[in-house]
């Protein structure tokens, strides 16, 4: 029995198989180009929405701090200018009368003045209040603080207020805010 060999060149076979690789990785690469293209495009999309919320966001906290600046009194020492503050009866006035040493902190005398016809009693204020160094970097403290004395309508009522941590000679600035009361008195007519 005679054996026959036949030679069979696989070379155009592995030719073509290949190009059949290479054209579906070739569509595949194309695919994926496509699908990097547009996810690019939402990111770029998204960006700008991004971007818009912030914007109206900036806007709106802009709007709600010059819609409240007068609910706020910002003082510093050594300034005789009167500061307003807003709460819910009116308007009250404000300055910073003397600072002294005291403890580890500062004693400090707040003058207001209520404007107003109604006695206060109870005046309630978020205080902070800090320094600034000489590179412009700001420390600060805050605390609640209820004053037990009358403000009488129509005059000045001095009130000292103890703030721990700041010295005297260091103390930058004093903020007042979130006025509340805890009660008026009205002169009657007989």
């Amino acid at each position: 029995m005679e054996r026959k060999i036949y030679s069979v060149t696989y070379a155009p076979i592995i030719l073509v198989f290949l190009l059949l690789i290479g054209c579906i990785e070739n569509k595949n690469v194309n695919e994926l180009k496509q699908d990097l293209d547009s996810a690019k495009l939402k990111i770029t999309e998204l960006e700008t929405q991004l971007k818009n919320i912030e914007n109206r966001i900036l806007n709106l906290e802009f709007q709600n701090t010059k819609n409240n600046i007068d609910d706020v009194a910002y003082l510093t020492p050594g300034s005789k200018i009167l500061q307003n503050i807003r709460f819910g009866l009116g308007n009250l006035t404000v300055l910073i009368k003397d600072i002294t040493p005291y403890a580890n902190g500062s004693k400090v005398t707040l003058r207001f003045g209520n404007i107003l016809s109604a006695q206060i009693h109870g005046l309630k204020v978020k205080i902070e209040y800090g320094m600034v160094d000489e590179k412009g970097e700001t420390s600060q403290k805050s605390k609640e603080v209820t004053f037990n004395e009358i403000l009488q309508s129509g005059s000045w009522t001095d009130v000292n207020v103890i703030l721990d941590g700041i010295p005297s000679e260091k103390l930058s600035f004093v903020r007042l805010k979130e006025v509340t009361y805890r009660g008026i008195t009205l002169i009657t007519q007989r």
